[in-house]
Order: C-alpha cells, then sequence, then structure tokens
C-alpha cells in the first residue's frame, strides 16, 4: 500500500514482490514518514542501495545503523526489516534476485560469485563505494536496472540479468568496502580513475566526465591527477593506451586492428604516439620479432 505524498508514492506497508522463479525484478521503495515495517523473510536474494535518508537493519542476532549510499547484501529467507530515524524516511532500490537466477548459469558460476561477494560483505553489514568514482559506477547500474524494468524494451529481463551479474562482480572486485573502515578523500577517488583508466584505456575517456564521475571540477581532478601520476591527464592515457597497443599486436600481428582497439581513431596520430612511446613505428616493432611469428 503507497500514499501520494507531494506528487509522489510513498509507502506505508511492506511491498509484495511479483518475482518469477529464475528472474531479476528491481524495487524503489519510497518510505513514508510513519513508515514501519515487521521483521519477516523473503524468498529471494536482495542487492540494496539506500538512496536517500538513514536508519538502521534490525536482524536476528544484530542490527546495524544504516545511511545514505551505503550497499548492503540480504540473503534469501534471511529475517530483517528496515527501520527509519525520525525526520529521514529511507528511499531503497532493491534487485531481488530469485534463487534460480543463482543456479542459472553453467556450473553454477552465478551462485559462486554471490557467494564470494557475502564472504567480503557478511548480509546485512552496511558497504560503501570505495571511492566518489566506484560509487558513480554501482548506482549507474541501479539506475540502469529501474530503467529497463520501467521501459520493458525486448529484452529487459536479460538486461536485468546483466545489471544483477555486474553488480556481484563489483562486490567481489572490491568496489565496495566495510562502512567504519572507510575513509573518504579526493585522493583516493582519483586513484580509483586512475585504475579505472588503467584497465579501460581502450575507452573514449575525457576530463570532464571522469572528473564528474569523481565529484570534483575539471581543475581539481587534473591537479590531484597529475600529482598522482606526473603526467598530463592526455599523457598518461597515451601512454596505457599504447602499452595496450603492444599487446594486441604481440596477439594479432594486425596494425589497424591494433590502433582501433586501443582506442585510437586518427591512424596517423596512432603512428606519432606509438613512436613517441616506443621510439619505433608498429611495423618496426612488429619486425623487430616481438610481434607473433
Amino acid at each position: 500500500m503507497t500514499i501520494e505524498h507531494r506528487g509522489r508514492l510513498r509507502r506505508q506497508q511492506p511491498a509484495r514482490i511479483d518475482l518469477p522463479e529464475g528472474k531479476v525484478r528491481v524495487l524503489e521503495s519510497h518510505h513514508a514518514s510513519d513508515f514501519e515495517m515487521p521483521i519477516g523473510t523473503w524468498p529471494f536474494h536482495k542487492i540494496c542501495w539506500v538512496a536517500v535518508g538513514a536508519g538502521g537493519l534490525e536482524y536476528v542476532g544484530g542490527k546495524a545503523r544504516i545511511r545514505r549510499d551505503d550497499f548492503l547484501l540480504l540473503p534469501a529467507d534471511w529475517s530483517h526489516r528496515f527501520v527509519d530515524l525520525p525526520g529521514q524516511p529511507l528511499t531503497l532500490v532493491i534487485l531481488c534476485l530469485s534463487p534460480g537466477y543463482l543456479s542459472r548459469s553453467p556450473r553454477g558460476q552465478i551462485q559462486a560469485f554471490w557467494e564470494m561477494a557475502l564472504e567480503r560483505h557478511p548480509a546485512g553489514q552496511p558497504a560503501c563505494a570505495q571511492t566518489a568514482f566506484h560509487r558513480t559506477s554501482l548506482v549507474a547500474l541501479f539506475r540502469l536496472a529501474l530503467r529497463e524494468q520501467r521501459d520493458r524494451k525486448p529484452g529487459w529481463e536479460t538486461a536485468l540479468e546483466g545489471v544483477a551479474d555486474r553488480l556481484l562482480l563489483r562486490f567481489i572486485r572490491k568496489y565496495c568496502e566495510a562502512r567504519d573502515r572507510h575513509v573518504a578523500s579526493s585522493t583516493q577517488t582519483v586513484k580509483g580513475a586512475i585504475q579505472y583508466l588503467e584497465a579501460h584505456p581502450y575507452e573514449a575517456l575525457q576530463i570532464g566526465p571522469m572528473a564528474e564521475r569523481c565529484n570534483l571540477s575539471p581543475r581539481r581532478f587534473t591537479d590531484l591527477f597529475k600529482q598522482q601520476t606526473g603526467l598530463s591527464f592526455s599523457q598518461y592515457l597515451n601512454r596505457q593506451r599504447i602499452r595496450y597497443a603492444c599487446e594486441r599486436l604481440d596477439e594479432t600481428g594486425h596494425i589497424l586492428y591494433a590502433c582501433h582497439e586501443s582506442g585510437f581513431n586518427d591512424v596517423a596520430y596512432f603512428y606519432r604516439v606509438f613512436k613517441k612511446q616506443t621510439g619505433l613505428t608498429p611495423g618496426e616493432y612488429l619486425a623487430n620479432g616481438v610481434g607473433p611469428a
């Protein structure tokens, strides 16, 4: 049951979820100021994002304080309830995973991901993104899930499963850490951006969008970036792209393919940067026997 409050729906009673076996659904729950949730169990797993508000999570044997931008893993049939802090009603975005979704993949790979995520982030223990950069990535996935379920375009259910897969991988790959161990800093945020750049040099990366993902001004982002790398953003990006291009040349021996795969759209520019970074042209690099036989 929900009520209208300033043009938006606010929840007064727990939502009933229609979750087909083997599927994923997303719930957006805006609590009314007088909402009170009874403790209970649900026959599906939950990945929760606290989008607004503050309060607590109560469960058998304990309780935890939660606040905006906390993330939680809640297993199926695990007794719990959310409690809103007076004056700060919660808005929760919850990805609901049926047990069949976890077991659907060959060799139970998704089930293994869930178990690994729970090892890193025990049930009910609030986690937060390592940095503002990581938070942007996590929140973007929840928003994508909401949009897919709302629009219901062809393949939306498969898209929801893909979002769940990616979220679990982010929990495993340390996008989150325990809230009580978290220390926020702009330096750490930029470090997260640098790690992302190193892993995705082929993407169309620019200072403006990267700074925005870090919640920093472009100037502040640029200053911190140079402090940590000793290079400008474009210099560091080109260095990583040439390293990746060398890997692709080693594996394929195909210069044009390596150019585009490493994020260069201009072949002449690729040759200039490659020569500057390595002292060789791509053809000389291969002729020297570095590439495949």
